[in-house]
């Protein structure tokens, strides 16, 4: 059995057991594995991942999930764990369920030499939720290349990857998260996607552009989404709201301020993120007086996350960059060239 919500452990005062005694461990169904091993799995390669690989093979289904769902909120707690390649073995599994969960544990890598099973994924796979969640992942990594931390071969892989699915994917749902992830891409066919799926009309795909809107530094949407934050409709007003705060908007200030009080949780908190991200005294003392109306814990943690997050863009806001030469400038603004793409992979991981 996998660990029960595995905490990040104190390796300080435990002595590390053999990594074959790992492994012991995790075939040994009888028995829970131990969550303070977790971290062991993290940056396998080489002849631990093999091993890992051959015992992951003969391990049930059960405790597969099990053990994915505890390493991805080992990531969220601590994102210096890096278990993408846990994440690639799991991609070849025939459970549909396992797959999710192995692109799931790849929300932040940067490995370039995954994009080939990532995009054959995208395109293959027979599940629609799996093929829309590597869509997501596959925006992650246009993201990287828009700001140049990624070559520009990984980039345009998973842009042409994006770009083709707009024109041969049938299914709604995976469309729609494609549109999403191609909203961080430059190329000039985006707002034209992005016109198409808003005028379309139908809810679902109203949503999707509105998300696109706010990632897409365009203030040509601006008027839109300050349009639809009125909507009766929740989930376009929610969406809206996301979208204000991605751009900045800071016409969107007055009713992201009533929205902190909207009857629905998942607006109000939209709001509450996205006035961290436009900033203002009006924002800050908004969302301490939001803080003490919670209703639970988890409102609580999610509020004090966009309290930090504007205590953050505020903190940016202060740098008189009259302090820094041309040089240091241009060195924090622009990421270093990179040279050909040597980091792709023809071939995927193993698994």
């Amino acid at each position: 059995m996998a660990a029960s919500n595995p905490q990040l452990p104190d390796h300080e005062f435990t002595e590390e057991i053999p990594f074959e005694s790992i492994l012991s461990m995790l075939a040994d169904e009888s028995n829970t594995f131990p969550a303070r091993e977790l971290i062991r799995f993290s940056g396998l390669e080489g002849q631990e991942l093999q091993d890992f690989t051959q015992t992951w093979s003969g391990i049930s289904g059960q405790l597969k999930t099990g053990i994915l769902e505890d390493l991805e909120l080992l990531s969220e707690g601590d994102t210096v764990f890096d278990f993408d390649q846990i994440a690639a073995v799991g991609l070849n599994e025939s459970d549909e369920k396992i797959r999710q969960l192995a692109i799931r544990n790849l929300w932040q890598t940067e490995d370039p030499a995954l994009l080939p099973k990532l995009v054959e994924v995208f395109q293959e796979d027979e599940s629609p939720a799996v093929r829309a969640q590597a869509a997501q992942v596959l925006g992650r990594f246009l993201y990287l290349g828009e700001v140049g931390r990624i070559k520009k071969e990984a980039k345009q892989l998973s842009e042409n990857a994006l770009f083709g699915a707009m024109d041969s994917e049938q299914i709604d749902e995976v469309r729609q998260r494609t549109l999403e992830a191609l909203a961080y891409s430059s190329d000039g066919r985006l707002d034209g996607l992005i016109e198409d799926a808003y005028d379309f009309g139908e809810e679902d795909w109203q949503a999707a552009a509105l998300f696109a809107m706010g990632r897409s530094a365009d203030n040509r949407w601006v008027p839109t989404i300050l349009e639809r934050l009125e909507d009766p409709n929740a989930d376009l007003v929610r969406e809206a709201a996301r979208a204000a705060g991605g751009l900045e908007i800071e016409e969107a200030i007055p009713s992201l301020l009533n929205l902190l009080y909207d009857e629905i949780r998942e607006v109000r908190l939209a709001a509450a993120w996205s006035l961290s991200q436009i900033g203002g005294d009006a924002a800050a003392e908004s969302l301490d007086e939001y803080l003490e109306r919670a209703e639970d814990d988890d409102e609580v943690d999610l509020i004090e996350d966009a309290i930090d997050n504007l205590a953050f863009n505020l903190e940016l806001d202060e740098l008189n960059l009259l302090d820094y030469s041309k040089e240091e400038l241009e060195q924090l603004t622009k990421p270093e060239e990179l040279e050909d793409d040597e980091n792709i992979s023809p071939n995927p991981p193993e698994a």
